[in-house]
């Protein structure tokens, strides 16, 4: 993320009402907790965070023949500078950095910009990327989610992202919905915030299983993942736009 070397410093962060309601193992629970919970003692990105200014690192000195090692260094980089980037709320400690691109959209919900993933207002083929941080799970129709983002992308397009994935569970599990423009729980609601922080949080939709990967496969994208060898909740999603 920020370039710098340092320690990393650990400090759990899943709660028991969360855990509970994930039914997460001992072993998830661990590595959820790294997932979310180890930071860099610099910049204070998480794991998670970190891996996912990786995969965009290297997509992009993949595709633009970047040199840069970090993504401080990559937003400074004029190849990066010239694509049209969209950052649909902000994606944790990667928001400084995106922020300095001069071509990028950026929005949050609830702010004096607001997107709403499953009726975006931007026109058809406006990005080169779309970047978006834990917050499919937050949206109540993701297939509608995907086709959107999928329809605001570019020919070749990238939408890079991250969200949890419980990857020993075969089926996604849907915990609520919006039918007539109220939300039916099938769950026990639940939040990815404690509760005493619930009122700046959002409800979970979805806790997905190893099936979202044929979800976004279906919705028109080539994926691959950068998947951590020891940590299997620590996953970042990679799409390409098909044409």
């Amino acid at each position: 993320m920020c370039g710098r070397h340092g320690s990393l410093l650990d400090r759990p962060v899943l709660w028991p009402e969360l855990i509970a309601q994930w039914e997460l193992t001992p072993e998830w629970v661990n590595w959820m907790n790294q997932r979310e919970g180890r930071k860099c003692e610099w910049c204070g990105s998480s794991l998670r965070s970190r891996q996912l200014a990786q995969a965009i690192v290297e997509t992009y000195r993949n595709l633009l023949g970047a040199t840069s090692t970090n993504l401080a260094a990559l937003c400074e980089c004029h190849l990066f500078r010239h694509l049209v980037v969209a950052e649909i709320n902000a994606a944790g400690s990667l928001h400084p950095h995106l922020s300095k691109l001069p071509k990028l959209s950026y929005s949050e919900y609830g702010g004096s910009r607001s997107e709403d993933l499953m009726h975006l207002s931007y026109p058809d083929s406006s990005f080169d990327l779309v970047i978006t941080s834990e917050t499919l799970e937050h949206v109540p129709d993701v297939k509608t989610a995907l086709s959107e983002i999928r329809r605001v992308l570019k020919c070749n397009g990238m939408h890079i992202f991250s969200v949890p994935i419980v990857w020993n569970r075969p089926v996604t599990r849907q915990r609520a919905s919006v039918v007539e423009g109220k939300v039916v729980h099938s769950l026990p609601p639940s939040y990815h915030m404690p509760p005493a922080n619930l009122k700046n949080d959002m409800l979970v939709f979805y806790e997905f299983g190893a099936d979202f990967i044929e979800w976004c496969t279906r919705s028109g994208f080539d994926l691959c993942l950068l998947r951590d060898q020891v940590n299997q909740a620590l996953t970042t999603c990679i799409t390409r736009k098909t044409c």
